[in-house]
């Protein structure tokens, strides 16, 4: 149990940015229980964004590694979050580019398929063997989006899967809310095109 934990005596947790001030005045335990709220949150993006475990692995080893290193350059002008999934989303983007390597898409997420996944897998099949043909549709939807360029990728994971407004994906990103509206219609627009196609095959 965390020394941050609620103690049942009515103490509020801290909030991320004063564990930050903690940390910087040398609370090495705050630190620590950053990486324990975030730390599978930043597995799992970086999980969905390369497609490959052990690559999410390495990216979220690297991005708590760079926070130690960055946090003495964060300002609080953003809430810590964001700031925290910039500075992911850049590894990610680093990785990716240093890879330059096709996403893998032969591993299987489990039972935590995103909602975006989950609806476009719903979209259009209502046949009876619908349970049978669950897996197949999953696969095919996460394949999909794996193909996506790195940029629709990062949006559909902000927006979609991870309930992020327009304006919050934006300052993420730190893009133009215009760019964020127009990367999300055209990554929807491809994954329809796609799914499309499959259906006819099933139909």
């Amino acid at each position: 149990m965390s020394r941050y934990d609620d103690n049942g005596e009515g103490q509020e947790r801290p909030t991320d940015e004063e564990l930050v001030r903690l940390f910087l005045d040398g609370d090495n335990t705050a630190f620590e229980e950053l990486v324990s709220r975030y730390e599978s949150v930043i597995m799992n993006m970086a999980y969905r964004l390369l497609g490959n475990r052990s690559d999410a692995a390495d990216v979220c080893q690297e991005v708590f590694v760079l926070l130690i290193r960055k946090l003495g350059s964060f300002r609080g002008e953003a809430k810590f979050s964001t700031w925290l999934y910039r500075v992911s989303l850049n590894a990610c983007h680093d990785h990716a580019r240093r890879s330059r390597r096709h996403i893998s898409i032969s591993e299987s997420p489990g039972d935590d398929l995103p909602d975006i996944e989950q609806r476009l897998a719903d979209d259009g099949f209502d046949s009876p063997e619908r349970s049978m043909e669950r897996a197949d549709i999953q696969k095919t939807v996460r394949e999909a989006i794996a193909r996506l360029p790195y940029k629709f990728k990062e949006v559909i994971y902000l927006h979609d899967i991870n309930g992020y407004n327009y304006k919050e994906v934006a300052e993420i990103l730190g893009i133009s809310l215009g760019t964020v509206k127009s990367r999300l219609n055209r990554a929807r627009a491809k994954l329809a095109n796609e799914l499309e196609g499959y259906r006819e095959q099933m139909g």
